[in-house]
């Protein structure tokens, strides 16, 4: 039996690591911003007043982030009785009738409740007792995991390609989730030692290993899922018969696009801009000619909206490091060399330790435009501005050329 009436609080575990955490980040974002706003002051700074005020923007954005989920955790509550749900939150309170939900979805040990007006759905992961607060959602509205469950229970039922019996459609899944599973594996193995080796390695034979799983293995998914059209699938239900390649597209989609990110070989000229808008334009829409159908079931344009933006910006990401390493990878070019000299050189200091630039003035490979290229500790340290440098310039699998190495001019 439930209480009349049940209160809950955002946990206590949330709530102390926020609020030990917040002052933390308020501290030392405000640390960071006066030490940018003194240098810039001084002259000492490198980048221009944009980037300037940028950095401070987003400095101050972190900061008050921290604030407002401090004040968020104090005040937010949840009370629920027999009529309804009361909501508590930044700035005020409101009630939302039982009738008034579509639903809940427990996602990953997440808990979701979905009010029929609002566009997003609430969320319940941070607050206490997620058992009495589950118990609450059981009894009051439907849960959408089962509505979806049901309704593909009754898909696998009519769907006779999978087979004429309940024994053989069961095989056929089966049979179909081995090859999407061991791909998805790949995936994730190749995402973690592929994007370790990009941040703390560079190892190049590592690199290149990474590369070609992640390349390859979205390939595999949609020609999988062409094949096997609705029964292997690149979304992802909790508790789906169907094989699902969605998690293994996005590993290799996010960590390619990261791996060419840190890659210190720069490209010149347009070309790798064009042919990843060609390719992220024609795997995006492969993948939305799979999964389209099922996109169209989501009542929320707001989240329907943020699937097809996740779409695109995984395809981006993937397409752009595909290019970026297929080019790289399959060059058997030898360098040309081309002499220059140094116009300008500057540190970065990002997540993942400090990166090393230099400006190069025009040349051969380059002759109408200043480019600026990443180079190792060693190289920069060697290097002054105003000094001559020798720039090997590969051709590129694909035409975009790319810098093999510089070095100072003997």
């Amino acid at each position: 039996m439930l209480p009349r009436e049940s209160s809950f609080a955002i946990s206590t575990l949330t709530r102390w690591l926020v609020l030990l955490i917040a002052p933390l980040l308020i501290a030392i974002m405000g640390w960071a911003a006066w030490d940018l706003v003194r240098e810039h002051q001084a002259g000492a700074a490198q980048e221009g007043p944009w980037a300037f005020v940028v950095r401070v923007g987003i400095l101050a954005a972190i900061a008050l982030v921290s604030v407002v989920a401090t004040i968020w955790v104090l005040r937010a509550r949840l009370t629920m009785n027999g009529d309804g749900m009361r909501v508590r939150g930044l700035f005020g309170s409101r009630v939302i009738p039982w009738e008034k939900f579509e639903g809940y979805r427990l996602t990953g040990g997440r808990l979701f409740a979905y009010p029929l007006e609002d566009r997003w759905p609430l969320n319940l992961e941070y607050f206490g007792n997620q058992g009495l607060l589950r118990a609450w959602l059981h009894l009051r509205i439907p849960s959408l995991d089962e509505r979806d469950l049901q309704r593909e229970d009754r898909e696998i039922r009519a769907d006779r390609e999978l087979g004429w019996t309940d024994r053989e459609k069961a095989a056929t899944l089966a049979a179909l989730r081995r090859p999407v599973k061991a791909l998805n594996w790949v995936a994730y193995a190749g995402a973690a030692i592929g994007g370790a080796n990009a941040i703390f390695l560079d190892d190049p034979t590592v690199q290149l290993v990474a590369a070609c799983a992640l390349m390859a293995v979205p390939l595999l998914l949609i020609a999988l899922a062409l094949r096997f059209r609705d029964q292997v699938r690149l979304d992802y239900r909790e508790g789906s018969l169907y094989p699902e390649g969605l998690t293994g597209v996005v590993a290799s989609g996010v960590i390619l696009g990261l791996m060419s990110l840190l890659d210190r070989h720069n490209t010149l000229g347009d070309r790798h801009a064009q042919l990843t808008t060609a390719l992220a334009a024609g795997y995006a829409l492969l993948w939305l000619n799979i999964e389209w159908k099922r996109m169209r079931l989501e009542r929320r344009w707001m989240l329907f909206g943020l699937y097809l933006a996740s779409v695109f910006f995984v395809s981006g990401f993937w397409a752009g490091g595909a290019v970026y390493q297929f080019n790289k990878i399959a060059d058997v070019s030898q360098p040309v060399w081309g002499s220059t000299t140094v116009t300008a050189m500057r540190e970065s200091r990002e997540k993942t330790g400090t990166s090393y630039h230099v400006k190069l003035a025009p040349w051969s490979a380059s002759p109408h435009e200043t480019v600026e290229l990443t180079v190792s500790r060693e190289t920069y340290e060697m290097l002054r501005p105003g000094a001559a440098v020798d720039v090997g310039v590969r051709r590129g699998a694909l035409q975009i050329p790319w810098v093999d190495s510089v070095s100072p001019r003997k």
